[in-house]
């Protein structure tokens, strides 16, 4: 599903939420930072090789191999967001995961936003939904940043609650 052809989302009276993680390394500073390690481990490799240690080369080549797909991995990730639309009457959440998108709406006057905090090393959840059925949201956020966006979210639901009511 492509939200840029989506024509029953109004956005001109609604409140959009992005939450995207922090990913600040750009698809330049990837291929530079690959190109960087690839001619060092190469070197280093090169150089055990010449002093007679040539099983350094293939184990050179698994590190980069697997530095590539760790990059690879994060590029495949890079436009991963979400989008939440709280308009009139209802709250709209777009999820994006590799380049597939997933629309789930909710009736804004029911929507609940919850956070579920966990012990120990798991991470917390924020969820919304309303009528038993919940959302993951912010999945990739930390905890702070989940409460921040927690306390952003109730207020533009409070907000768009007091503007239905003025009207």
């Amino acid at each position: 599903m492509n939200t840029r052809s989506m024509p029953d989302l109004d956005l001109r009276n609604s409140q959009c939420v992005w939450v995207r993680p922090n990913r600040s390394l750009s698809l330049r500073g990837m291929i530079l930072l690959f190109a960087m390690v690839t001619v060092v481990i190469i070197t280093i490799g090169v150089g055990f090789f010449l002093l007679g240690a040539w099983l350094v080369l293939p184990f050179a080549g698994l590190e980069i191999a697997v530095i590539g797909a760790v990059l690879y991995w994060l590029l495949r990730h890079a436009d991963d967001h979400e989008l939440i639309v709280i308009g009139a009457t209802q709250v709209t959440v777009i999820r994006r995961r590799r380049g597939q998108e997933w629309r789930d709406d909710f009736q804004r006057y029911w929507v609940k936003v919850i956070l579920e905090r966990h012990h120990g090393w798991y991470p917390s959840k924020l969820k919304m939904g309303s009528h038993g059925r919940l959302v993951v949201i912010g999945d990739e956020l930390c905890d702070e940043a989940k409460l921040a966006l927690l306390a952003q979210l109730n207020s533009a639901l409070r907000e768009t609650n007091a503007a239905a009511r003025n009207e």
